[in-house]
């Protein structure tokens, strides 16, 4: 029979050997898992949405529906809207002024012919157009956006949805998200390499 010291060394000394391989491999890559991490914990770059499809930005005619386009769409926090057009504008409203067409005192005016608007806030955009007469015929968009399912946990610092502005709401930096991950990364580390060292020795 072997001396109990013998067992145990030649139990351990694998163990711990395993353990040692893997523990540094784990911990030399908390930068590669913090941004796995963080990767998954952010939304991703956001789509751009082109408003009214090919047609653009227009008056509507019997094949386009501002608001058929909108409720087929999902809008979330990070993405755009374009708006291309000629001889009109896009005014970004208020709900009051969106219902009653009114063009006098926007949140923001554009011209330029092709307007890209960031989505960032969740809650309701409202858009009219501001020529004479073309909200009252249809020319209108009210979007709802959503915030992405991984950006739940950075809401706290998110502007009130019901002013629609164009700042944006504060939430996590990326640099704490990723002192947290590689943080995170470390601790797992040394469980797997704990985990490994018990199985090894109880074989």
């Amino acid at each position: 029979m072997a001396p109990a010291a013998s067992i145990v060394s030649s139990r351990v000394l694998p163990a711990l050997a395993l353990s040692g391989a893997i523990l540094p491999v784990l911990l030399l890559a908390p930068g590669g898992v913090a941004a796995a991490d963080e990767a998954a914990a952010a939304p991703a770059a956001g789509l751009e949405f082109h408003v009214g499809g090919p047609r653009g930005w227009r008056v509507p005619d019997g094949n386009t529906s501002y608001g058929w386009w909108a409720n087929n769409n999902r809008f979330h926090v990070g993405d755009r809207l374009y708006f291309k057009y000629a001889h009109d504008s896009v005014l970004l409203v208020d709900r009051p002024a969106l219902d009653a067409c009114n063009a006098t005192a926007p949140l923001a005016a554009f011209a330029d012919g092709a307007t890209t608007v960031r989505l960032d806030r969740p809650g309701f955009f409202c858009f009219i157009s501001g020529e004479p007469g073309h909200c009252e015929e249809g020319q209108r968009l009210v979007v709802r956006v959503m915030v992405h399912p991984a950006g739940l946990a950075a809401a706290p610092g998110q502007q009130d949805a019901s002013a629609p502005g164009t700042g944006h709401g504060g939430g996590a930096s990326s640099g704490a998200v990723a002192e947290v991950a590689a943080a995170a990364g470390v601790g797992v580390a040394v469980a797997v390499a704990v985990l490994v060292g018990i199985v090894l020795v109880r074989q």
